[in-house]
């Protein structure tokens, strides 16, 4: 049950549909995040994370550190973030695995995406 609860997770990074099941998938009711290279991506996409994680049922208290997050995630895919999001795109095919690492790599280390954008529109990482 907890593995599926992280798969959500990894899931909603993507920012959009969750698979409660391996048949069956429900849009979330989550907004989107805006783009990695977005000056407005970093509280963006922490407040997405946040409401993605809720969806997943899991307390709010576990949602409010996106880093915590990331670490459930990546301990669940042998601490791999493209095993992650190679997972979340095969659920999820409208949003990419390479989407997923460069949100994920823009949050916390800043710098470009893969198309060479800034992340952040300044190359910084988020908070």
């Amino acid at each position: 049950m907890l593995k599926r609860i992280l798969v959500l997770i990894i899931c909603s990074f993507n920012f959009s549909a969750f698979a409660l099941s391996s048949a069956q998938l429900t849009t979330s009711n989550c907004a989107q995040a805006l783009p990695a290279n977005n000056p407005g991506f970093c509280s963006s996409f922490k407040s997405i994370a946040f409401c993605h994680c809720i969806e997943a049922r899991l307390p709010p208290g576990m949602c409010q550190d996106v880093t915590a997050i990331y670490n459930r995630m990546l301990a669940l895919f042998t601490h791999s973030l493209q095993k992650a999001c190679q997972y979340a795109a095969q659920q999820h095919p409208e949003t990419s695995a390479q989407m997923c690492m460069d949100d994920w790599n823009c949050y916390f280390f800043g710098g470009r995406d893969s198309t060479g954008s800034l992340c952040s529109g300044t190359g910084r990482r988020c908070g």
